[in-house]
Parts: structure tokens; C-alpha cells; sequence
């Protein structure tokens, strides 16, 4: 389902960039990568929140400034930028989705590229020389 969702957001971002005013699929793809992204941001909310808590009881700390950690930061960032677009400074749809584009490769460098070659206490990749 995750995956699912993700592809759905990825198409939807993309399909909102293309040119070409007034298409109803596009303003329906646009409404479900705006409600897709919501949604993940309440989960990341909560996935945040309830590590930091968990972090807490295991090392002492709520949080370490691992690169994990950081780049998840940053993900709740960007899709909060993403988010005050739309809801708040009123961009067009065009322009948000351009926010989201760029939020999607940023999860990817969160959950591929820190796993893979990062280091820190949620380094569990092979390319990082440990």
C-alpha cells in the first residue's frame, strides 16, 4: 500500500507539471498527491514523535543530530513547505507540486542514500566502509 501510494504521489506531482490549464485529470491527480502528501505528513509526524520518545528510553536522549534523524527532519520540512504552499501562501498547483517533486527525491536520499553510505546509530548499509 505504501508503494502504492508513493507512485500515486510521484505521477500526480509530475502530471501537475505538465502544461495544459483546466484538464480534469490533472486537477483530480493533483487532489490526491495533495491529500497522499497530507497523509504522510501526519504518519512522519508520528513516526518523528514516537522514535524521539522511543530514543529517549533507549539511549538517554530524545534526539542526536544522527543523520537519520536529520534527514528526516528535513523531510517533514520540505513536506511542511509543501503543505503551507498550498494551504497558506496560496501558490498555484503547479508550483506546489514542484515542492512535492523535490520532496520525493529528498525522501529518497532519507531512506536510500543515509541508509546505504551514512553513518550513525541508523547506518545499516554496506557501502559506508564499517
Amino acid at each position: 500500500e505504501a508503494g502504492s501510494a508513493a507512485v500515486a504521489t510521484v505521477v500526480s506531482n509530475a502530471a501537475a507539471l505538465l502544461p495544459g490549464r483546466g484538464d480534469a485529470r490533472l486537477v483530480e491527480l493533483d487532489s490526491l498527491s495533495y491529500r497522499s502528501l497530507g497523509l504522510g505528513f501526519a504518519l512522519l509526524t508520528v513516526g518523528i514523535i514516537s522514535g524521539a520518545v522511543w530514543a529517549n528510553e533507549a539511549w538517554g536522549s530524545y534526539w542526536s543530530w544522527d543523520p537519520k534523524e536529520t534527514w528526516a527532519l528535513i523531510c517533514w520540512l520540505v513536506y511542511a513547505s509543501y503543505l503551507h504552499t498550498r494551504l497558506v501562501a496560496g501558490w498555484r498547483p503547479r508550483d506546489a507540486a514542484a515542492v512535492g517533486a523535490f520532496g520525493f527525491v529528498v525522501v529518497w536520499i532519507c531512506y536510500v542514500g543515509v541508509n546505504l553510505f551514512g553513518v550513525g546509530l541508523h547506518s545499516y548499509g554496506f557501502l559506508n566502509g564499517s
